[in-house]
């Protein structure tokens, strides 16, 4: 492509009123700029030295005379024998009052300031408004409303309902927004789909961050549950609940106090020399005997309560 360059100059005296200004057009490359605007500077302090005035003008850079040469006089009402379109209605531009508002709108005429309320809101606003609205980092919001599906399974899921009424019981925004953003996508990109071919319902997804926020289900499993219901046939899958998965598979996080207790008793039997460790000042052997409690429990313990309990039964 053409670079094309208009250039606006104009001089004056410290601490005086700006200048009038001359438009340079045309110019051509980046050192003509440089050239035409040196020249314009130039010109202009010669005039006003020699008491002369500037001018409201257009110029045209000459590039082979390394000049600026006058074109048309602006301060002159120039004939472009414009023609009005019959196409384009008038616009109105006035801000509303309350008076103007009441007022019946005129035929024909495009009212700018109540065109614009009806214009959706846009993606900077919606990203700015979930941010505040839902603490949500500005990467978070970004991902989201990049994806249109992913943003509508974001407002579905937030403004929907769980089973319970307490004001505590509403879906967590930031689980919302992560367990779509770094498991539902996780699983979309190992299936090789996209989030317009997902066709799992938002009142789905919606159980699922339940169960995750209640602690009956762990990330884990939950990816599981996704991939039952995206390798479910259309019909196989309306029907599916994905809590009745997870109770039909026997995927529920393990909470009970006894069942955990009893984990941690295997654990530390089965890993003597661990434990013998631990207790000799190496906490991180902690972090192998939870490894081992995990892949024990097929990952379905609670391991957040376990590895608290496992502490209090290794002093």
């Amino acid at each position: 492509g053409a670079l094309r360059v208009d250039a606006n100059i104009s001089v004056h005296l410290e601490n005086t009123p700006l200048g009038t200004r001359t438009e340079v057009k045309n110019i051509g490359s980046v050192r003509a700029v440089a050239q035409a605007v040196d020249y314009e500077i130039q010109r202009q302090i010669a005039v006003l030295d020699n008491g002369g005035t500037i001018h409201n003008e257009t110029r045209a850079w000459d590039s082979a005379a390394k000049s600026t040469i006058a074109m048309r006089d602006k301060e002159v009402v120039q004939d472009y024998r414009f023609m009005p379109e019959p196409n384009l209605p008038p616009l109105h531009l006035k801000l509303h009052t309350a008076e103007s508002a009441a007022e019946e709108p005129e035929a024909d005429v495009i009212d700018v300031p109540k065109l614009g309320q009806t214009i959706p809101e846009l993606p900077e606003q919606t990203r700015q408004r979930i941010v505040e609205m839902h603490q949500l980092t500005s990467t978070i919001a970004i991902t989201l409303v990049n994806d249109i599906t992913l943003y509508q399974h974001f407002r579905s899921i937030i403004e929907g309902t769980t089973d319970k009424k307490e004001e505590q019981s509403r879906r967590s925004p930031k689980l919302v927004a992560n367990f779509l953003i770094n498991e539902l996508l996780t699983i979309l990109n190992r299936n090789k789909m996209d989030t317009e071919e997902c066709h799992v319902t938002s009142s789905q997804l919606g159980t699922i961050v339940d169960m995750l926020q209640d602690n009956q289900l762990n990330v884990q499993y939950a990816r599981r549950v996704l991939q039952e219901l995206l390798v479910a046939s259309s019909d196989e899958r309306m029907q599916l609940c994905p809590r009745e998965i997870v109770t039909a598979k026997g995927w529920f996080l393990i909470t009970d106090e006894a069942q955990i207790r009893q984990h941690c008793e295997d654990v530390i039997k089965r890993n003597p020399k661990l434990v013998d460790k631990y207790r000799k000042g190496k906490e991180k052997m902690l972090y192998a005997l939870a490894g081992d409690m995990a892949k024990s429990s097929e990952e379905k313990l609670d391991m957040a309560r376990a590895v608290e309990l496992l502490k209090e039964m290794l002093k």
